[in-house]
């Protein structure tokens, strides 16, 4: 458990030091900026990656605490979401330290944080639920779960600017809630604005579909996962 909270913190320093090294000393391209805008990315998508990842297995690796005593579902990917929220605020911390190391200076914009990581939080809680709740019931789609993950890694413009795109590729990723949040964090750390409130409701209405799935699931078939696990 301690090697695993260890390498979740040294993970995003590793990224930091990689590429600060590659691209603000080797190739000079984007210098300091370009990195403050890939870990823009990468921190937060790292939450809700390793969150559903871990999440879509969490009932399938407890058929036997469930065969030996009953205890509401739900509770396996919340335990999930609890661990790696309090890990993400770690490394959210050290980057912003990171940030502040290399000149980046607060703003006003950053009163938004707060609701960036409060919808954040609600989309990580409605993707693991989902995933945790259909994938015991179809096991097979864990693969599809994580093969998903990757593909939405890299549509979420963790590398790139989505807005850079023509049409109509541009107005289907400003769709997908990664693309917004990661915009929403990028509009306040670098270019000292408040996220577009549009994005922030898409984000809203998604997760909130998201969650009224996942966990009426969790609910509709909470004593059917240990039969079915078993």
């Amino acid at each position: 458990m301690y090697l695993g909270m260890i390498w979740w913190v040294l993970e995003p320093i590793l990224y930091m030091l990689v590429f600060y090294i590659i691209f603000g000393v080797g190739l000079k391209k984007g210098g300091v900026d370009f990195v403050f805008y890939l870990l823009c990315g990468l921190v937060p998508w790292k939450w809700l990656d390793s969150t559903v990842r871990t999440s879509s297995g969490v009932i399938l690796g407890s058929a036997g605490l469930m065969r030996q005593v009953y205890f509401p579902k739900w509770l396996l990917p919340s335990y999930v979401v609890i661990a790696n929220t309090y890990k993400f605020f770690i490394v959210f911390l050290l980057m912003i330290m990171f940030f502040l190391s290399f000149g980046l200076k607060p703003s006003s914009a950053w009163f938004a944080l707060p609701i960036l990581i409060g919808l954040q939080f609600l989309l990580v809680v409605s993707l693991s639920f989902s995933a945790a709740a259909i994938v015991p019931l179809i096991p097979d789609l864990r693969f599809a779960v994580n093969y998903g993950m990757t593909m939405l890694f890299f549509l979420s413009g963790v590398f790139f600017n989505v807005t850079d795109l023509g049409e109509p590729v541009k107005s289907w990723l400003q769709w997908i809630p990664t693309v917004l949040l990661i915009d929403g964090y990028r509009a306040v750390f670098l270019y000292d604005t408040w996220p577009d409130y549009y994005g922030l409701s898409k984000i809203l209405l998604t997760s909130l579909v998201l969650f009224a799935c996942g966990f009426g699931l969790l609910m509709r078939f909470d004593r059917y996962y240990p039969r079915v696990v078993g």
